[in-house]
C-alpha cells in the first residue's frame, strides 16, 4: 500500500557481482599499479562483444547459463544494445522471441514493421517489441497519448488490469485512426502488446543489469586472471560456484596454485606469471592474525629463504610481542599440508617424516621455533645466554619416503584449503567421468532418498576413488565390508556381503580407481500384500558390475567426433588441428562434423590418415581450439 499512498517504493538489491568487480580492480591495480575507472571503459570494445559472441560467458553476471551462451554464440553481438535485448528476452515467455531476433539480426528474416513509423522505436531490436518504454513511446507517436496515458498503460499491461487495459484499447483505436493509421494494422499492434505484456520488461532495469554484466565480461576478457581471482575471492563459501570457476580457469590455462608463504596475501591475487594464488585468509581454522603476520614480516624484511627462516623470522616476530601468539604450531603444520612450503623446494611428505629423534620431522621443526621463540626473549634469562654452543640448533629435514601416500596428502591439503589445488586424484579420468557417469558419488545418498520417495528405481553408472576399506563379520559368520567410495562432490559407503563380496571384494583396495554400475531400487521385495497396504521397502544402491577407471574407455568407447563451426576454418586453425592429432596417436576412430550456422548446412568427415589417444588432456586441448566433441559408445 505504499504506493498508493503517495509514498514512494524503491527496492535495494544487494549483488556479490559489484564486490567482485570491486575485487577486480584492487588486484589489477595491486599487480599492474593501473587504476581503471569502471563506468568509463568502452561501450564498443570488439574484444569484449567477442568474448560474448563465443558463448565465453562463465561468472559474466546474467549471461552465463549454458542455454544463454548457445544463443549468444548464433547472435554474435556486436554492439551493447544486443546485450540489453538478450537480458530482457532470456527468460520465460520473451524466449518465443530469440529466434526471430537472431534471424533477423544475422539477415536470415527480413525486418518488417507494421507501420513505418514503428521503426524509430524498433529499430535496435530489429522489429521485435521487447521493452515496455517501446509500447509507451509507440503508443504517443501512434495515437497521441500523453506521457501519464502511456505510463497507465504499461502498469495496466504489467499488472494486467484488464478493465483499464480496456479502457486505454478504446482511447488507441479511436486515436490511432484520427492520426490515420488502418484499424486492422491497429488492432494487430495491440494483440501483440497484449500478448508481449505478460512478460514485457523495462529497459531501463535491463540496461543497467546490461551494463554490469558488460563490465564484467570486459574485466573478463582484458584481465582474465584478475577477474577469475576476484570470482574465487568473492565465493570461498560457495563450493558448487568454486568448482565452477576452477573449471573455467582450467579452460583459460590458468593454473590456480597452492597458499605459498612468499607469494600468498589475505586474499587470492594472481602472480607475475599470470596464474593465480590461493589467499592464505582462505586456509581453514587460520586465525587473521596469523595471516596478517606472515605478510607483514614478509614485507618488512623480505621474502623467506627456506623453512628454517620462516619459523625463525615469525618465532622472533612472536617474542617481540609476546602478549599476541603470532604464530603456532599448528599453524605451521597447515601450511606445510596446504603446501605454503612447497615453493621451498621440499616435498610434503618430509615435513612427516621421522627425523632424528624418531618423531615427525614437523614436531621437531616446531619444538625448535619455540626453543628459538624463548631464546629470544630474553637472552640474558633465557637457558642458553648468549652461549653460541647452546643455541637451539636446527633439525635435519628427512629425505621423502619412498612410497608416498599421496592420497592422504591431497586429502589433508583438502582439509584446510577447502579443495583439490595441487591435484584431484580423479583429475586424470575426467573423461570417463564426464562421458560414462550418470551420477556423482557424492550425491548418491540423495539419489536413493528421491528414489524411495517416489517409489522408482534408477540405473546409475559412477565413479570414484576407494578412501576406506573395512572388513566386518555378520552374526552367522559371513564375511563382508564396508567400503567407502569419494569423488568430486563427496563420498558413499555401501556394504558387501554374499555374492556381491565375491564378486568386488578383489577391486576394493585403498586408493583403487573404480567405475561402478548399478542399480538403486528396493532392498528386498515385499509381499504383494504389503504393497497392496502401500508399503515400501528401504532403497538402496545394487552393484551389477565393477571395472577399474582406467579401462571404462577401452571397455565402452567406440569413436569420437570433434565438432566445430565454419567460422574457426583458417591455415592457422589447420595447423593447430594436426598438431593436436598427432600429439595423441592412438588407435580410437576419428570424425570431425563442421557446421555452418549461417546456411544450417553440416558435413561429417571420417578420418583416415588419424586415429587418436582419448583422454582428458587431448578434449580440453581440443575445447581451447573452440570445438566440443560427442563420443560414440559400445553397449555397457
Amino acid at each position: 500500500y505504499i504506493e498508493d499512498v503517495g509514498m514512494l517504493k524503491m527496492d535495494f538489491l544487494g549483488l556479490i557481482t559489484l564486490s567482485i568487480i570491486h575485487e577486480t580492480l584492487r588486484t589489477v591495480k595491486q599487480r599492474h599499479g593501473i587504476d581503471i575507472d569502471i563506468e568509463a571503459i568502452p561501450i564498443d570494445d570488439r574484444e569484449t562483444l567477442e568474448l560474448y559472441g563465443r558463448g565465453d560467458t562463465t561468472v559474466v553476471f546474467q549471461f552465463e547459463s549454458e542455454g544463454m551462451k548457445s544463443w549468444l554464440q548464433r547472435l554474435k553481438p556486436e554492439r551493447f544494445e544486443d546485450l540489453i535485448a538478450m537480458n530482457a528476452l532470456y527468460r520465460p515467455g520473451p524466449m518465443d522471441y530469440i529466434p526471430d531476433f537472431v534471424d533477423r539480426k544475422q539477415g536470415v528474416q527480413k525486418i518488417e514493421y507494421d507501420l513505418p513509423e514503428m521503426e524509430e522505436y524498433l529499430a535496435e531490436t530489429y522489429g521485435i517489441t521487447v521493452y515496455q518504454e517501446q509500447v509507451m513511446l509507440l503508443s504517443r507517436k501512434l495515437a497521441g497519448f500523453t506521457k501519464g496515458e502511456a505510463d497507465r498503460l504499461r502498469k495496466a499491461m504489467g499488472k494486467k488490469k484488464i478493465d483499464e487495459m480496456m479502457v486505454l484499447k478504446d482511447k488507441f483505436m479511436s486515436q490511432g485512426q484520427a492520426n490515420g493509421h488502418p484499424e486492422k494494422v491497429l488492432d494487430k499492434i495491440w494483440k501483440d502488446w497484449e500478448k508481449f505484456a505478460q512478460y514485457a520488461f523495462n529497459k531501463s532495469h535491463a540496461t543497467c543489469y546490461a551494463w554490469v554484466s558488460y563490465q564484467t565480461g570486459w574485466l573478463k576478457c582484458h584481465y582474465t586472471a584478475e577477474f577469475l581471482a576476484a570470482n574465487l575471492s568473492c565465493n570461498l563459501s560457495n563450493m558448487d560456484e568454486i568448482k565452477k570457476i576452477m573449471a573455467d580457469c582450467k579452460l583459460h590455462d590458468i593454473k590456480v596454485l597452492n597458499p605459498d608463504v612468499n607469494e600468498s596475501e589475505a586474499r587470492f591475487t594472481v602472480n607475475r606469471d599470470g596464474h593465480i594464488r590461493f589467499g592464505l585468509g582462505g586456509l581453514k581454522t587460520f586465525g587473521t592474525n596469523v595471516v596478517d603476520a606472515i605478510i607483514a614480516e614478509r614485507t618488512q624484511n623480505g621474502p623467506f629463504a627456506d623453512v628454517y627462516d620462516f619459523v625463525e623470522r615469525m618465532a622472533e616476530r612472536s617474542a617481540k610481542d609476546s602478549k599476541t601468539v603470532v604464530i603456532t604450531p599448528k599453524s605451521v603444520e597447515i601450511l606445510a599440508l596446504a603446501g605454503a612450503f612447497d615453493s621451498f623446494g621440499y616435498r610434503r611428505s618430509q615435513f612427516f617424516a621421522p627425523g632424528q629423534s624418531g618423531e615427525r620431522f614437523i614436531d621437531e621443526l616446531n619444538r625448535y621455533m619455540d626453543l628459538y621463540k624463548n631464546d629470544k626473549m630474553d637472552n640474558s634469562l633465557s637457558l642458553f645466554g648468549e652461549v653460541e654452543e647452546m643455541k637451539p640448533i636446527r633439525p635435519v629435514m628427512p629425505p621423502a619416503p619412498e612410497n608416498e601416500n599421496t592420497l592422504a596428502l591431497l586429502q589433508e591439503e583438502k582439509n584446510f584449503v577447502g579443495m583439490y589445488l595441487s591435484a584431484h586424484p580423479l583429475d586424470r579420468y575426467a573423461f570417463e567421468i564426464e562421458n560414462f557417469t550418470n551420477l556423482s558419488i557424492g550425491r548418491l545418498g540423495d539419489k536413493i532418498q528421491e528414489c524411495e520417495k517416489d517409489k522408482r528405481k534408477m540405473s546409475v553408472s559412477m565413479a570414484g576413488i576407494v578412501t576406506e576399506v573395512k572388513s566386518v563379520t555378520t552374526r552367522s559368520g559371513m564375511p563382508g565390508a564396508r567400503v567407502t567410495l569419494e569423488d568430486y562432490n563427496g563420498h558413499f559407503e555401501f556394504a558387501l556381503f554374499g555374492k556381491d563380496y565375491e564378486a568386488y571384494m578383489a577391486y576394493m583396495k585403498p586408493n583403487e580407481y573404480l567405475y561402478i554400475l548399478g542399480d538403486i531400487d528396493e532392498r528386498y521385495r515385499l509381499k504383494p500384500e504389503e504393497y497392496a497396504q502401500g508399503k515400501t521397502a528401504p532403497y538402496t544402491l545394487k552393484i551389477k558390475k565393477v571395472l577399474l577407471l582406467g579401462n571404462v574407455t577401452a571397455t565402452f568407447l567406440s569413436g569420437i567426433t570433434l565438432e566445430l563451426d565454419s567460422h574457426l576454418l583458417s591455415p592457422e586453425f589447420r595447423r593447430r588441428l594436426t598438431g593436436l592429432l598427432k600429439e595423441f596417436p592412438g588407435k580410437m576412430p576419428l570424425s570431425i562434423l563442421l557446421s555452418d550456422k549461417d546456411t544450417g548446412y553440416k558435413l561429417e568427415f571420417h578420418s583416415k590418415k588419424y586415429s587418436v589417444s582419448v583422454s582428458s588432456d587431448f578434449v580440453l586441448k581440443a575445447r581451447r581450439m573452440g570445438m566440443s566433441y560427442t563420443v560414440q559408445k559400445k553397449p555397457a
